[in-house]
């Protein structure tokens, strides 16, 4: 089976909007979700996962974890927030990353549709600023902690609700 759109899901509407659009764009066979725990997550986010795992039904939603926010926190001596982003860095982006360059690997290029808003903060307003929707970018160009070679594997990244309000 070939994955032709990755769907990162945090258990957010943002990331399950984007599930779902993948969905109505792509046979369930080609989308796969992946999720990353970070071991310190709500219990209802857990269970909103399971729950669209049961909803979305044939998309396989994967689970990776890189450790948790208490080993990052112990590391660095200090809980994540403001400019400390070590979990989000380390426990999010850094394993899918590995996870996007294992599967390149595997199979080749492939699409991973983010669900992210422009409007959802200055700073992703800043960051996404003239991206659109429907265009697909080489992983660095989205976010400079991707790596250049992700895109030389033919991964590229799509901001499927960039321009959404709510």
């Amino acid at each position: 089976m070939t994955v032709k759109v990755l769907v990162p899901v945090s258990g957010g509407k943002d990331s399950q909007a984007a599930l779902k659009m993948a969905m109505q764009h792509h046979a369930p066979e080609d989308v796969r979700g992946l999720f990353c725990d970070t071991q310190f997550e709500h219990p209802l986010t857990y269970a909103h996962v399971e729950k669209l795992r049961m909803l979305y039904g044939p998309v396989q939603i994967d689970t990776v974890t890189g450790g948790s926010v208490m080993e990052k926190s112990i590391k660095y001596g200090r809980f994540p927030g403001g400019g400390a982003r070590h979990c989000t860095d380390e426990l999010k982006i850094r394993e899918t990353r590995i996870y996007c360059k294992a599967l390149a690997e595997k199979q080749g290029g492939f699409e991973v549709w983010y669900g992210m808003r422009t409007q959802e903060s200055s700073e992703r307003a800043k960051r996404y600023a003239g991206k659109l929707d429907d265009a697909l970018y080489h992983p660095h160009e989205v976010m400079s902690k991707y790596p250049k070679y992700l895109g030389k594997m033919g991964v590229r990244f799509r901001l499927a609700i960039c321009s959404w309000s709510e």
